[in-house]
């Protein structure tokens, strides 16, 4: 059997990564489709009622920029059995990010009825989130599931909303292949995929893992090989060293003039106002080309609600965007 790791580039990409995880999963492709249902059956656990069939309803493009691709954040699909399907993979520690789930599970049912429809037509709404990394470090469970639910007893209110997360941070190494269940194996093998000192792990992984491994590796190897792929990553690699450059000035900056109103008022709140203003004039330079409060905020790494209220704030100084008149009509509108 040839290595995994034959072609060198396999160790430069991880499923983790989410220009990976959507290339593999949200391309308008039969292959694609098969991976993502393959995958759905294994984390909702459909044996009994597995989904055949599924459309994808934001499939994958990549766009002229790499802010168009960053700025695409979930996978959204429609099922055979009329599940509305929200899934994504989420790196880093985002504070807000259990809050974001909840949105994304409320635009799901926001769309789960047609105007006119009755309530028992609703369809089920399932919130899908890969997390590379923990999210919940005072549970040592992998997979997580959220449901509507009485608080004392229990008792079920509906089931018409689901979140889901899987926290890879918390796949064990340690543990013996065929100890796993096929969530446990399908989350070592997205962690490990492109690892190439555990490669003997994910043979065994691919091998006893189904054919939801097996479908993601297949795609995963073309991946690799392919030239055009790598060009792109290697771009989306600098596009992201990029923002986190410009991030860290706009910091700087903050805290900069944060220290320097500091010292003319004498009090924190110069420190906290050069950080916000310093945010607020990032902010309008990206909504002065054209980009939504949503990309804007998936790009800055802050909170949708905040950014929004930014961003409305700002259209009433347009074209010109003053920071300092927006930063002030945002105190007085608290």
């Amino acid at each position: 059997m040839k290595s995994l790791f034959e072609n060198k580039r396999r160790s430069c990409f991880s499923i983790a990564d989410d220009w990976v995880f959507h290339y593999i999963f949200s391309r308008d492709t039969v292959e694609s489709k098969k991976a993502l249902i393959a995958i759905l059956n294994v984390i909702l656990q459909r044996t009994d009622d597995p989904i055949v069939d599924l459309q994808i309803m934001n499939p994958n493009f990549y766009g002229d920029t790499e802010a168009d691709k960053a700025s695409i954040l979930d996978i959204r699909a429609s099922t055979n059995a009329r599940d509305l399907i929200d899934i994504e993979i989420q790196n880093g520690n985002t504070p807000f990010y259990a809050d974001r789930s909840i949105y994304y599970g409320g635009r799901l049912v926001n769309s789960a009825l047609a105007s006119g429809e009755e309530y028992d037509k609703m369809k089920k709404s399932i919130v899908i989130s890969i997390i590379n990394g923990k999210l919940f470090p005072y549970s040592e469970k992998l997979h997580t599931v959220f449901q509507l639910r009485e608080l004392e007893q229990g008792f079920l209110l509906s089931d018409r909303l689901e979140l889901h997360f899987i926290e890879l941070g918390k796949v064990d190494g340690r543990k013996k292949v065929d100890e796993m269940d096929s969530v446990e194996k399908l989350a070592a093998y997205m962690r490990y995929a492109g690892e190439a000192n555990q490669e003997p792990y994910l043979c065994q992984l691919i091998k006893t893992g189904g054919e939801a491994i097996e479908m993601t590796e297949k795609l995963f190897k073309e991946l690799t090989e392919d030239q055009i792929a790598f060009e792109l990553r290697e771009s989306q690699i600098r596009y992201e060293h990029d923002q986190a450059s410009w991030k860290a000035y706009f910091k700087n900056e903050g805290l900069k003039e944060g220290r320097q109103e500091g010292r003319k008022e004498g009090c924190q709140e110069g420190l906290e106002q050069g950080k916000t203003i310093a945010l607020i004039d990032m902010v309008c330079k990206k909504l002065a080309k054209g980009k939504s409060p949503q990309t804007i905020a998936v790009e800055l790494d802050q909170d949708p609600t905040y950014i929004r209220r930014i961003c409305d704030t700002a259209l009433h100084f347009a074209p010109d965007y003053d920071s300092q008149k927006i930063y002030e009509e945002l105190k007085q509108s608290e």
